[in-house]
């Protein structure tokens, strides 16, 4: 038995680590792939058409694909169109790049506020896209709250809206459907999102191989002596040493601020209502 077990060692370790890390992805899954929503003070609609550019059947279209993906990534999905002036609705005058950020910045984050949104809780864990049609002051704002203002840099907002642009002016509904689905993209970057059936499998075919190339059927047998190839029964060996002739060390600066990679938190700011928003736009 124990020399059955020994033959077989490494097949039965290829099983258990198989089975372990089977049951571990599952469990993995399992835990992030839903999410439990715990704010109920927000109402349920998240497409809001004030602009009227989408049709009944794309509404509901996009509705369900928000619901969809709200529950994989435990974040609020908003969209909200209008057709007004943001600038007449806060009084700022002069229709400048910097007055239509602020009126569309202030706009968007007091809807999310004024509405409670937040997957977590009120003024929690959410994203909100506010498209404007009118005449003048077309353009989009993305107000992120939460995890999603965690998340976003200022690049990273660019790109959800530079997929709205080229494609809201020809279908608003692939624009908006774009948009969320670069929110889940972007929020489940980097999470364990891997079927256990494609790793049992190639775990299996890794142990058949593995097992198959460490097979031996017929043990070598010996044809040489130990001193063989030793001329006149002695072995001579030729001493060799390194020796230090002169050092030289190079020294580099070292800047820990310089690393690569991203930081979160694009656009920061707090809203009339006191919440911490973060967020861009552009006019088209």
């Amino acid at each position: 038995m124990k020399q059955y077990f020994s033959y077989f060692k490494f097949l039965f370790i290829t099983i258990l680590v198989m089975a372990l890390l089977t049951g571990g992805i599952g469990v993995a899954r399992s835990l992030t792939e839903k999410h439990i929503r715990k704010n109920n003070a927000a109402e349920g609609e998240r497409v809001f058409d004030y602009a009227d550019v989408l049709t009944a059947a794309e509404e509901k279209k996009l509705a369900e694909q928000i619901a969809k993906r709200e529950q994989q990534i435990g974040c609020d999905i908003v969209i909200v169109t209008i057709n007004q002036s943001v600038l007449d609705f806060y009084g700022y005058g002069a229709n400048t790049d910097s007055s239509w950020s602020r009126a569309m910045r202030d706009f968007a984050d007091d809807f999310y506020d004024e509405n409670g949104f937040g997957y977590n809780r009120v003024h929690g864990d959410g994203v909100l896209l506010l498209d404007n049609w009118y005449e003048g002051e077309k353009g989009s704002w993305l107000s992120t709250c939460g995890r999603v203002l965690e998340r976003y840099s200022n690049s990273m907002i660019d790109s959800v809206l530079d997929d709205v642009y080229d494609r809201v002016e020809k279908s608003p509904y692939k624009a908006y459907s774009a948009y969320i689905e670069d929110i889940y993209r972007d929020m489940t970057r980097g999470r364990i999102n891997i079927n256990p059936l494609i790793v049992l499998g190639a775990a299996a075919v890794a142990a058949v191989i593995f097992i198959v190339s460490h097979m031996k059927t017929k043990e070598g047998e010996k044809t040489t002596g130990a001193s063989a190839y030793v001329e006149n029964g002695s072995v001579q060996f030729t001493v060799m040493r390194d020796e230090l002739i002169n050092k030289h060390v190079t020294s580099v600066a070292y800047n820990p601020g310089s690393g690569g990679g991203h930081s979160g938190g694009g656009g920061r700011h707090v809203s009339s209502g006191g919440v911490s928003h973060g967020g861009g736009g552009r006019r088209r």
